[in-house]
């Protein structure tokens, strides 16, 4: 009986322990999206609401676009990037008119659902990606025959000095590790335009600038693309809805989930100077 008794005690404290743990989890993923929200008003751009709001006679419509706000934050040569990326998943053509971008057009939900993902991912990885080639093209100046180990060294001292100008809620301080990595950086000749420095990635720097570093982060992408796509009753998104809206207003869910990416890269870079995060 007091062996049950305490085997009872210490599953009772474990299931508090994990509430707890939980909790916490949510808390700080709470504090995330507000430090994205932040972000979103210090551009003047409301984040879209659940879509079924943005139904107007049948159709979707997201107005005002706000896409000149939501480009500003990107470099000329990450917008580049991001308007090559509207070409592959929209179709979009950068010198179409008012016309063609404001004619109807149908599209699967459910496909829409995972453009959406797919692209703030794609600003997570273009935020780290551009960091990186920043930080490479910093010490180009660096005598070539420098030890690796020093080398290295300065450029991670460079991203916590650069840090206020990364993360606008703070400074980076401590070892934090980064987009940048924790593996020796080979010093090879440095690919000047970011475009064709990305191309040359191999495998693993590919996926250690793509894959969000933190659970708390992954956890945020889902939740907010079903809090915007999924329906209120039942928390799911329909796979075989057919919504009409517009070159327009595709543009501007995915140009706010390319933004939506890249804060949460400042986001969770900035939580994590102060709180451990669980690693993805």
């Amino acid at each position: 009986m007091n062996l049950s008794l305490g085997s009872d005690e210490a599953f009772l404290h474990r299931r508090i322990a994990e509430v707890k743990e939980l909790e916490c989890q949510a808390s700080v993923e709470d504090i995330m999206y507000m430090l994205i929200s932040y972000q979103f008003s210090g551009i003047r751009v409301r984040l879209i609401p659940r879509l079924s709001k943005c139904m107007y006679n049948g159709k979707l419509e997201i107005w005002p676009c706000k896409d000149w706000e939501l480009e500003s934050i990107h470099s000329c040569e990450v917008l580049e990037m991001v308007r090559e990326h509207l070409t592959t998943v929209l179709g979009w053509q950068e010198k179409s008119n008012v016309a063609d971008n404001w004619t109807p057009t149908e599209v699967q939900k459910f496909k829409l659902c995972q453009v959406y993902a797919a692209s703030v991912l794609y600003g997570y990885f273009l935020k780290s990606a551009s960091l990186r080639h920043h930080l490479e093209k910093k010490f180009d100046h660096i005598n070539p025959y420098l030890d690796i180990a020093c080398y290295n060294q300065l450029l991670l001292s460079a991203i916590r000095s650069l840090g206020s100008e990364i993360v606008p809620f703070g400074r980076i301080s401590g070892a934090q590790s980064t987009s940048v990595g924790q593996k020796p950086l080979l010093r090879e000749k440095k690919q000047d335009k970011l475009k064709y420095y990305v191309m040359s990635f191999d495998p693993e720097t590919l996926q250690m600038c793509a894959k969000p570093k933190s659970k708390e982060a992954l956890n945020l992408i889902e939740k907010h693309s079903y809090a915007l796509f999924s329906d209120k009753k039942t928390g799911l998104v329909a796979s075989d809805e057919v919504i009409s809206t517009s070159m327009a207003s595709l543009k501007r869910i995915v140009l706010e989930a390319i933004a939506f990416g890249s804060f949460l890269w400042d986001a969770e870079e900035y939580v994590r100077t102060v709180y451990k995060l669980k690693e993805n």
